[in-house]
């Protein structure tokens, strides 16, 4: 019975014939690009920056050849640190200072410095001054102490706290110094009478030696009542006062008064001071005139 309508029996072409065309031109691409990423890439030529290795998921290079790949042919070896090769040359030797730090020189500790119309000539004050000895010494009842090595000598005001050694003669007759390589020694005369015992009692020490500046630079400066204190092995420490500061050139150096006798402890501070000379060194010696004032 005819119903009016009708099937269309046409045949249509098969889609999947378009896909897989596609798949097969888009798997050569995939397959041609593999096998040049396979290749490890030409170093760059010489005026070219050098491009950044590939670095897979972990940010590493993904293989040790391509990473070297990398590496610009001409491209300069930095040096190393100057601190890991050693020089073979020697290193030279300090040199000294070609002129010594000049001494303070002693102030006025005599009697009152003279007036205007007093002065040397346009007014100048003398160069070196020299106070004179005419202020007594400090009297003081405290007892002498028995002979003990002396150890250490301080001057507070100057902050000198040096190591003493024992000092000697020489063949000439005068005190030696202590040696010139060590600034801050200081000794005393062993042949002597002891720090803190009845006499006097001296000690020297350089104004400055090679190194530097020596342990007594400034003895010029000490002032008249300033203290001196001699550390002994007792265990006891003698304690000196200033009385008076001297300068004496040392081709008139005054023995007797320095190194004289005395009924009391007393002491001597000795250093070099004045002008100096290459050939003669140091033209004077800077005194330090003291009594002992006190014990602790």
């Amino acid at each position: 019975m005819d119903t009016g309508r009708t099937t269309s029996t046409s045949s249509q072409p098969f889609p999947a014939v378009r896909h897989i065309v596609w798949a097969l031109a888009v798997g050569t691409v995939l397959v041609i690009s593999g096998t040049r990423h396979e290749r490890p890439p030409l170093p760059p030529s010489a005026g070219t920056e050098a491009p950044v290795a590939p670095t897979g998921s972990t940010g590493r290079p993904a293989a040790p050849a391509q990473a070297l790949a990398y590496l610009a042919p001409r491209r300069p070896v930095p040096e190393p640190p100057s601190y890991v090769s050693r020089s073979s040359v020697a290193p030279a030797p300090l040199s000294l200072p070609p002129l010594r730090p000049a001494p303070l020189r002693p102030l006025r500790t005599g009697p009152a410095e003279a007036g205007p119309g007093e002065l040397g000539p346009a007014g100048a004050a003398p160069a070196t001054p020299v106070p004179a000895l005419s202020a007594e010494a400090p009297k003081s009842a405290v007892r002498p102490l028995t002979p003990s090595t002396p150890l250490r000598l301080r001057i507070p005001a100057l902050r000198v706290d040096a190591p003493m050694m024992k000092l000697a003669l020489n063949a000439a007759g005068a005190l030696e110094a202590p040696p010139d390589d060590n600034p801050v020694l200081a000794g005393w005369y062993a042949g002597g009478t002891v720090p803190g015992a009845v006499g006097t009692a001296v000690t020297a020490g350089h104004v400055d030696t090679r190194l530097g500046p020596g342990v007594f630079h400034q003895l010029g400066a000490v002032r008249k009542g300033a203290s001196v204190e001699i550390v002994r092995a007792d265990r006891r420490t003698a304690v000196f006062t200033v009385y008076a500061v001297e300068v004496y050139d040392k081709k008139a150096f005054p023995d007797r008064k320095v190194y004289g006798p005395s009924a009391r402890p007393e002491l001597r501070v000795i250093t070099c001071g004045g002008d100096y000379d290459k050939k003669t060194g140091y033209q004077d010696n800077v005194v330090v005139f003291a009594a002992m004032t006190a014990v602790r």
